[in-house]
């Protein structure tokens, strides 16, 4: 009896089952089977980080938990997870703060990087303050995103009961808040008052790196409004964006347009010193191009050039700038598992038609023993049996040779239709590089069976 992936299977069927057979049970053990290992490094000491706890999360129906781990003396950790099919997350707890680190399918080796937490942290710079106009029939609704960058040294992270606060217009009723940290995904955060009138702030932890937070708010209207904003540090880019139907107004000299092709006008000032007065005015109606007046984030809105600019546009693949975290499966990715599921059951065809080739010589020895004609044969016989084997089931280049080819083709043409995909847009760059990785293990696979 042989032990293959937790199954019992015999001597004898293993040898009459062929080579692509073994193909099926290998791949179905890592689809329902996975372990994944790692390491955690503490950033700001630079030494293994202890005792942390680490979380395997499953993103294929939702943020479920399908392992549980503490790390080691060393750093060190292991998760087992036999349902983990998909996209997974590992997620580290570090002094109350989380830290994520992707893990596509195939993956078994993850690093994650912890930093302490403190609550005063230097060397936070704001890249970029970027506003969103459109009308709708509560007013004037504007999305406002902030990008801030973590580089303090040694690199900490921010806590605190309002990590980062801002000011809104007065009369503002917010809508939707969200916040990001570095590698990580778009949660909801709902900014919460911060004493001052019409002053506010985020419960949010900004990690070294960069950060982003999006408030979604609106105002009354009346046709026109003035709005007026005062930088707590230094800002690298300040952008305005607007319907073209809507006018914008500044006598700042500061404030230039910039290119577009959006369907969007835009604005820019760089270089803003901290407690510089910047004041504007926008009137008249529209809606962000790609979007009803209902709809509360926009679907194709570029961005003006520059750092703040590179990080909204970063950001509008889940809405104008932060969306919530699509949780839900990808279609594209359920008909690629729809694909990988023709393959096995080829595979499996495959190795059914081994086996049956392969009894016939088994069962014409048994009839022949039954005869009077003895079972074993000489050694003579065994040598030219063997020397006759590759060349029925045991080769590429025999019977399953053509069925090797014919699966390999058909996973470049799933490789080379997800590359397409990619490139018209239709799957993320999440889902592409998942599926990519778990193509490219078959193919692996494959060609050391060959």
């Amino acid at each position: 009896m042989n032990l293959c992936c937790g199954l019992r299977i015999p001597v004898r069927f293993t040898k009459q089952i062929g080579p692509a057979a073994f193909y099926l049970f290998f791949f179905s053990a890592t689809m329902f089977a996975a372990q994944v290992t790692g390491t955690v490094t503490n950033g700001t000491t630079n030494k293994p980080s202890a005792g942390d706890s680490v979380v395997l999360l499953s993103l294929s129906g939702g943020m479920d938990e399908v392992a549980r781990a503490k790390t080691d003396a060393q750093g060190r950790f292991t998760l087992s997870a036999p349902q983990a099919n998909g996209q997974t997350l590992v997620r580290v707890d570090h002094g109350g703060v989380n830290y994520f680190q992707s893990a596509p399918q195939g993956t078994n080796m993850v690093k994650v990087t912890v930093y302490d937490a403190a609550k005063k942290v230097d060397n936070i710079i704001h890249d970029g303050h970027v506003f969103r106009f459109q009308t709708n029939s509560d007013g004037l609704q504007v999305f406002e995103l902030f990008v801030l960058r973590n580089q303090s040294n040694p690199p900490r992270t921010k806590i605190g009961d309002r990590s980062f606060e801002f000011d809104l217009p007065a009369g503002a009723n917010i809508e939707e808040g969200v916040a990001e940290g570095p590698g990580g995904m778009p949660t909801s955060n709902m900014p919460i008052p911060a004493g001052k009138k019409d002053r506010y702030g985020f419960v949010f932890p900004i990690r070294p790196g960069r950060n982003r937070f999006q408030v979604t708010y609106t105002v009354p209207y009346t046709g026109s409004r003035d709005f007026k904003l005062t930088p707590d540090a230094p800002l690298a880019e300040l952008g305005i964006m607007l319907p073209k139907s809507m006018q914008f107004k500044s006598s700042d000299p500061g404030i230039l347009p910039a290119n577009d092709d959006s369907g969007m006008a835009v604005f820019v000032a760089k270089s803003l010193p901290a407690g510089k007065e910047v004041e504007f005015s926008v009137s008249g109606k529209g809606v962000i191009p790609g979007q009803s007046e209902s709809s509360g984030a926009a679907q194709s809105a570029e961005n003006p050039s520059g750092e703040a600019a590179q990080q909204a546009q970063n950001s509008v693949a889940t809405g104008v700038g932060l969306d919530a975290p699509n949780q839900s499966p990808d279609p594209a990715s359920n008909s690629r598992w729809y694909i990988i599921a023709a393959f096995i059951v080829v595979i499996a065809g495959i190795g059914y038609w081994l086996f049956r080739m392969q009894r016939r010589p088994i069962a014409a020895s048994t009839a022949a023993g039954a005869a009077g004609v003895p079972q074993q044969p000489s050694s003579k016989s065994r040598a030219r049996q063997r020397a006759a084997t590759p060349a029925g089931a045991g080769s590429s280049s025999g019977s399953n040779g053509p069925a090797r080819s014919g699966v390999l083709d058909a996973i470049k043409e799933e490789l080379f239709q997800l590359e397409n995909d990619r490139l018209q847009g239709k799957v993320s760059q999440q889902d592409y590089e998942s599926s990519k990785a778990g193509l490219e293990v078959l193919i692996r696979r494959h060609l050391k069976k060959s």
